[in-house]
Formats: structure tokens, sequence, C-alpha cells
């Protein structure tokens, strides 16, 4: 194998989308520490999502372990037409939205007769085709799942209640303590309102 061959391949930070090579450990443009998305899960992301706390939710293509592509797959061929595939992994916003459309379309088709009577068929032809661009999301959303390149949200959840360690790339090589961190910090907090 070539030394060029080894760094010919890249891959995607889903934080900055920088493209770069798979070798290195940590994007240098915003700090990304790779390794971390393999603990990484979507069920985190779906309640850090439900709480409005979309600030530590990364978007990437790789699916997560707590995510099954037959799964995915399945959800989009039979239950795309309704966003099945996007409640699925958390994507809410575009499953409401291809869910809305399914309804419209629907409403479409019920009132038929009657919208057309409306400016000749003017106003039904102007929201068959609006809606009908709209539920190409779905056709295109299982493309992407088969092509790989449909994008999962992700999550670490770090609560002050686990004990989780850090190894931080520092001098020391030092394990720091999140209670270690919340107990410095309250006692900082402590001293501030004793002044």
């Amino acid at each position: 194998m070539n030394i060029k061959d080894n760094f010919s391949r890249k891959k995607t930070c889903p934080r900055c989308n920088l493209k770069v090579y798979e070798e290195i450990d940590t994007c240098p443009d915003c700090g990304l520490i790779f390794s971390r998305l393999e603990i990484a899960t979507n069920k985190d992301a779906k309640k850090k999502i439900l709480k409005g706390d979309k600030d530590f939710v990364l978007k990437t293509e790789v699916l997560p372990k707590d995510v099954s592509k037959l799964k995915l797959t399945l959800y989009a061929i039979f239950f795309g037409f309704l966003g099945g595939h996007c409640f699925y992994v958390g994507r809410y916003y575009r499953g409401g939205i291809i869910l809305t459309d399914f309804i419209l379309l629907l409403c479409i088709t019920i009132f038929n007769s009657q919208l057309s009577a409306i400016n000749d068929g003017a106003l039904l032809a102007v929201l068959s085709t609006i809606i009908g661009f709209v539920m190409f999301m779905w056709p295109i959303d299982l493309i992407m799942i088969i092509m790989k390149k449909f994008k999962v949200p992700i999550a670490i959840d770090i609560t002050k209640d686990e004990e989780i360690d850090y190894n931080f790339n520092n001098e020391n090589n030092s394990n720091i303590n999140i209670k270690d961190i919340n107990k410095v910090e309250e006692d900082n907090n402590k001293s501030e309102t004793k002044e």
C-alpha cells in the first residue's frame, strides 16, 4: 500500500463540514475529537431536541450504533410518505413537513371538485404543484439513505450525576472528574457570595 493511498481517504467533520484525512483524530478547524463520535447516540440527540437543547446535537452521515440502517430504510419505504423515517431518527421538523404535505395532498384529493370550481381550477393547479414538489422530499430521503448520505442527529448525554472521566491531551495527561469540577464551581460561587 502506498503512503499516498493512506492519506487519500477523507471524512467530513459533522460540526464544521471540513474535509479532513481519515487518519486525523481531531478536526483542525473546530477541535472536534472524532473518537467521541463513537459513543454518541441518536437516543440522546432525540432527548436533547425534544428539550430544545440543540447546542450539543450534531448531524452526521455515519449511522450511530442505536440506529439500524435496515429499520431506517424500511421506515422510508413504507412510512416515508408520512415522514416516518424522519420521526424514527429525530428529525421532527422535516418529518412534520412531509406529514403536513401528505395531509394537504389528502385534502386536495377529497375536495378536488370544490377546488377545481375556484378560478377554473387555477388554485387547484397551483396547490397541486407546490405540494407535489414538497412530496419529493420522501424519495430524495430514500435515495440518500441508500447512498449513506442521510444525516442523522447524534449527541452525547452528559449529566451532572454521572461520573465521567475525560482524558485531556495535555502535558500531564490528567484525569478530571465532573463531580470535582462541579464542587470547585460551587466553592467559587460560595466564596463570591461571602464577599
